[in-house]
Order: C-alpha cells, then sequence, then structure tokens
C-alpha cells in the first residue's frame, strides 16, 4: 500500500475512533440530563423567586452534583407533572408517596423523608383530647379539598360542610394548608388535617409559635417520599442518585438540611 494512502487511512480511522468516541460523549452527557418535576408542596417543593426550592429540592441538588448528574426542576400542577414523567425518559418527580399501586411505575430514589399527616389543635383547647378517630366527629376540621386526607375521612363517614355550616361538626374544605392555616388561626375549625412539615412552616409563615400547634392524632405515618425516576431512563441514574444520598445521610449533610425546614428533628 502506498504510504501516502497508508497515511489517509490511518488519519480516517482516528477520525472516526474521535467522531465516535465524541458521539458516545454526547450520548452519555445527554443521558445525565434529567427533567425534575415537582409540585408546589413547601416546604418540600415550592418556587421562590423563579427558583425551584424547598427541601426535597435543595436535596436533589445535592445529590445531582455528588452524582454528577444535571437536573432541570420545573414546579407544574400535580397530575400534568405525574403524567409527563410517566411517558417522557430520562425525567423523575418528587416528592412522591411511595404506594403499592405505584411500585412498579416508577425506579425509586430514597426515602427523602417521612409523610406524617397530623391532627392539630390549638394549645389553648387542651380539651380537646383524642383517643379514638371516632373522637373527633364532634369537631370542625379544616383539610385540604381533594386531598387523600380529605378523600380517607370522608370514607370513614366525616361529613362536608358548607359554608352556611360556620360553627357546625365536620370538614372544612380549604384550597391549600396555606389558607387552612390562616382559618385555623381565626377558629373557623377546631383541628387541623396537614403534613407535618407543612404545619411548621405554615405557622412560622403565620407568626405562630411551634408550641402553639400540637399534634393529638397521627392520621396516616404508613408512607414515606421518595423521587420517582421514569422506567425508561438508564437505571445508573437511579443508582448513581440512591449512592449520593446515602452519602448523604451518612456524613450528616442530610440532617443538617432537614432541620433547616423542619425543626426539632433529631434523625
Amino acid at each position: 500500500m502506498p504510504a501516502v494512502v497508508r497515511f489517509v487511512c490511518v488519519r480516517l480511522v482516528a477520525w472516526m475512533g474521535m467522531a465516535l468516541l465524541w458521539l458516545l460523549g454526547g450520548l452519555s452527557a445527554q443521558a445525565l440530563e434529567v427533567a425534575a418535576l415537582t409540585e408546589s408542596l413547601p416546604p418540600l417543593n415550592y418556587e421562590q423567586d423563579g427558583r425551584v426550592v424547598g427541601f426535597s429540592s435543595e436535596l436533589l441538588d445535592l445529590m445531582a452534583r455528588e452524582a454528577d448528574i444535571t437536573v432541570h426542576k420545573q414546579v407544574l400542577p400535580w397530575s400534568r407533572a405525574y403524567d409527563m414523567v410517566g411517558r417522557q425518559a430520562n425525567s423523575l418527580i418528587y416528592s412522591l408517596a411511595r404506594t403499592p399501586e405505584r411500585e412498579a411505575l416508577f425506579q425509586w430514589v430514597g426515602p427523602i423523608s417521612e409523610r406524617r399527616i397530623l391532627l392539630y389543635r390549638h394549645r389553648d383547647r387542651p380539651d380537646i383530647n383524642l383517643k379514638t378517630l371516632d373522637d373527633a366527629r364532634p369537631y370542625r376540621i379544616g383539610v385540604a379539598r381533594d386531598s387523600a386526607s380529605a378523600k380517607a375521612l370522608t370514607k370513614q363517614g366525616f361529613v362536608i360542610n358548607g359554608l352556611q355550616d360556620t360553627l357546625g361538626p365536620g370538614l372544612d374544605l380549604g384550597s391549600n394548608d396555606e389558607l387552612n392555616m390562616k382559618k385555623f388561626i381565626a377558629r373557623r375549625f377546631e383541628l387541623l388535617v396537614s403534613l407535618d412539615w407543612a404545619a411548621a412552616y405554615n405557622a412560622k409563615n403565620a407568626g405562630l409559635s411551634p408550641d402553639d400547634l400540637q399534634p393529638v392524632w397521627v392520621l396516616d405515618d404508613s408512607l414515606s417520599y421518595w423521587y420517582g425516576v421514569n422506567m425508561a431512563t438508564d437505571p445508573d441514574v437511579a443508582k448513581r442518585l440512591n449512592a449520593a444520598l446515602q452519602r448523604l445521610k451518612a456524613d450528616g449533610r442530610y440532617l443538617q438540611l432537614k432541620q433547616k425546614y423542619l425543626p426539632r428533628v433529631t434523625k
């Protein structure tokens, strides 16, 4: 083979090798860019000054840096976010309760945190003591409309009251946890249903002392919050994020972040 032809062949093979490496590198970089969709559920995840923040959001940022994965966070209505992640590879949704019905639908990263739904009273109502959930029936209960808690309580026979029943027992449906906290402070109802994270956050924003809000019943603490990764995503993404989360829990950064958003936690 003439020297010139040999030189051209060598250069061509080298060029093809570089092109292949570039292509593989581009695919790898693309696979490690993940769309992270969430809803507004402060203080776990919410939007502030154009940024997606909150405990779960900041934890995800720390995990992504540890795992060398780029995440692009966006706040959407929950039903839209859930539908998009179900259809879109290289995406995840949070903060997602891990239920048996969802088990096979996602690759799971977590757990992020506990999911504790509590009934609260104001500290100036020490007369309200619940030994069973039925003991709550004589009281008016504030709960978010269309929430899992509202649906669970109606299934157990708690009635939904209209605006005309201001002082009557039953469920007082509010549009969100923040509004319910304001109604609770205004004594529109005696008991408040809330995620413990949200209760601490909304009470603080409303100027209440943590001692003003006293839990009297655990409605549900059977589940935890997780990140749910689309099933078509490279499994290495979930594996690396899980490994990063374990490192954050081991070195104390997880607890430090948790204490920022949920005071009094010890683990």
